[in-house]
């Protein structure tokens, strides 16, 4: 059933990995987008903005010059002529104006053949720019006619020519590309009484290589946004392949765990067995009941042996596999302090001082932890240490009325400032530490014991004068 439970797991944190690479995935697409498009947005603003001065003055100067015509000096003189001579044809559609369609058309097109023949928009439109001083050389211009209507009672128009937004309705001009946001000038005239027509032209100016001349002019947002562009796509890559390496180092660690799971757990077996042994033999030879160094190996037997069965579950330290009880702290303290003190006898000094007051206090936490946790700080301190007399020392006090505070001071080689959080991640070292043997694992499980059990740990007197370390544990009442 454990193991059924565990696949689960294992399956449901692989599924949260993969959500989490689709998110960081998509995440990476949507800034890359983001920043496209805010390139695109500027391209639109500086199009808008392109020639807005030059486009406003010939504006004014276009449409003072024909303010008594249409279209370019000359053109009402023509349109007039041709709307005349069909006179009597429109007396015909005045009567039935659904039959002559087709005629309508036919008078469209004569209009607009006159115009493109006797144009003289082009001497126009150089002599306004002389006057801007603008070289016409450097521009592409179009004249258009769009829209062409006449009306019998001032009211209802019928089309002659409609050719809105279309090339074909060119007057003059070189400019192909006809958009709406190359237009100078729009213009509609329009008198509401009857035999009038209503004539609507639009003027397009545009630079030879504007598209060019725009980017160049975004040179620097172009160059901040592909700058940005290629950090995000670094990071991202960075990022993803230390992911990797991490699943990888995850993995490893895992089959480690596995493999002293089954390769360990027959031998401590075995030595627990033969330690009740030995001490029901000493019983009956000698009739004593004082086996303090038998108890010191039970402990640490009983200690290995929860290890393995809990690798997996300690790795992680979630929630799930913390077994909080309430316990009497000092009095755990003091066997944590004593086995230390046996296996380093000789080697340091190790001591512990506490509030007698204490004594009948207790917390709630893991007791297994616990002892991973003090352990792990004192031989850091002990392993990190080239004093000549190696020394330890943890005292246990009431930080408030509501919580104690466990402190462990050594007169080791301590942490540099810039190491005082790198330390605590997995696999890492403080720089004068990497010749030490070891995998940087010991801080990394005692930050993860603190944080299952919402405890609160400080690292003081940094840097070449020992490390200090304070836990601040509540009170259960």
């Amino acid at each position: 059933m454990k193991r059924i439970i565990d696949r689960f797991l294992l399956e449901n944190k692989s599924d949260q990995i993969r959500v989490i690479q689709w998110l960081a995935v998509i995440g990476f697409i949507v800034l890359i987008a983001i920043q496209i498009r805010l390139i695109f947005s500027v391209y639109e603003i500086e199009q808008l903005e392109f020639l807005k001065k030059e486009k406003e003055e010939l504006k004014q100067s276009y449409e003072k010059s024909i303010i008594n015509d249409l279209i370019f000096p000359g053109g009402k003189h023509i349109i007039d002529s041709i709307l005349n001579a069909n006179y009597s044809l429109f007396k015909k559609i005045k009567k039935n104006p659904n039959e002559f369609e087709k005629p309508l058309k036919g008078i469209g097109n004569d209009i607009l053949s006159k115009l493109r023949t006797e144009t003289t928009f082009g001497e126009l439109l150089r002599s306004m720019m002389k006057e801007q001083g603008l070289n016409d050389e450097e521009y592409e211009y179009a004249l258009c006619i769009e829209r062409l209507s006449i009306t019998f009672d001032g009211r209802h128009y019928y089309e002659v020519i409609n050719l809105a937004d279309k090339a074909g309705g060119i007057v003059e001009g070189n400019l192909e590309a006809i958009s709406k946001k190359n237009v100078v000038s729009g213009i509609t005239v329009t008198v509401p009484e009857p035999n009038t027509a209503l004539v609507g032209s639009k003027l397009y100016i545009r630079k030879y290589n504007q598209v060019k001349n725009i980017l160049f002019k975004m040179l620097p947002v172009l160059s901040l946004a592909t700058i940005s562009i290629l950090v995000i796509i670094v990071i991202f890559g960075i990022t993803w392949r230390n992911w990797i390496r991490q699943k990888k180092l995850n993995e490893i660690s895992n089959d480690f765990f596995n493999s002293i799971t089954h390769e360990f757990k027959t031998p401590l077996t075995t030595i627990g067995v033969s330690i009740k042994n030995m001490k029901v033999d000493l019983r009956e030879k000698f009739a004593l009941d004082n086996y303090r160094s038998l108890d010191v190996i039970s402990r640490q037997v009983f200690r290995l042996d929860r290890l393995v069965n809990q690798a997996l579950e300690v790795s992680s330290f979630s929630p799930e596999s913390a077994l909080l009880q309430l316990h009497f702290i000092l009095s755990d303290i003091h066997d944590i302090v004593l086995d230390l003190q046996i296996k380093w006898k000789g080697e340091a000094d190790i001591s512990l001082l506490f509030d007698e007051r204490i004594a009948d206090v207790k917390c709630n936490y893991d007791g297994f932890m616990l002892t991973t946790l003090i352990t792990n700080l004192v031989e850091n301190g002990l392993k990190h240490n080239i004093s000549s007399v190696k020394v330890v020392e943890i005292s246990v006090n009431y930080f408030d009325i509501n919580q104690i505070i466990v402190s462990i001071v050594d007169n080791g080689i301590g942490v540099e400032k810039l190491d005082s959080k790198r330390i605590f991640k997995k696999f890492e070292r403080g720089e004068r530490s990497t010749h030490i043997e070891g995998l940087g694992l010991g801080l990394y499980f005692v930050s993860k014991i603190i944080e299952v059990h919402r405890w609160k740990l400080e690292l003081q007197n940094v840097g070449g004068k020992g490390a200090h370390f304070n836990i601040i544990i509540p009170v259960i009442k």
